[in-house]
């Protein structure tokens, strides 16, 4: 099973990421940001268990689910003041292949992960296991800070 440390350590967060995006694509990310309204129940347990959790996001910049997504997880790094890393630059691979994404130029972890759905949206334990994913939206939840809720939750 792949674990955190094989994540890029210097990789940005998504406020980083998204300040130095392509304009094609930071304008409706920034939209995003601006619209979005955080449910403040799940960013309290979020900023408690911040300590305990690490979460990182990979995903292609022309992704639409990625555009709902990406702003959402800035916004829970500007509350907790958790480091979301943000692994951005997924492309498709060339018509006849056999996988999802092509690598290089896609970041190496989408091997590392077997990422078959942008956004992948990966959380870790504090040991660095993987605990839980999300894959293009949540699916349990009504938002994407309570499903990463729900996961850690599920995880103690």
């Amino acid at each position: 099973m792949a674990m955190l440390s094989e994540v890029n350590s210097d990789a940005p967060s998504c406020s980083e990421y998204m300040d130095t995006m392509s304009p094609a694509y930071k304008n409706g990310f920034l939209q995003q940001k601006n619209e979005y309204k955080l449910n403040p129940e799940a960013i309290e347990k979020l900023a408690k268990f911040s300590e305990d959790s690490r979460i990182v996001i990979i995903f292609a910049d022309w992704c639409g689910d990625a555009r709902r997504a990406v702003p959402v997880m800035s916004l829970i790094e500007a509350e907790t003041g958790q480091k979301m890393s943000a692994l951005g630059g997924m492309k498709k691979p060339p018509y006849g292949s056999d996988k999802f994404w092509a690598v290089p130029p896609s970041p190496v972890e989408v091997d590392i992960f077997n990422i078959t759905s942008s956004p992948t949206i990966l959380i870790f334990n504090n040991q660095g296991d993987e605990v839980g994913r999300i894959k293009t939206r949540q699916k349990m939840t009504p938002s994407i800070e309570q499903e990463i809720v729900k996961i850690i939750e599920d995880c103690q």
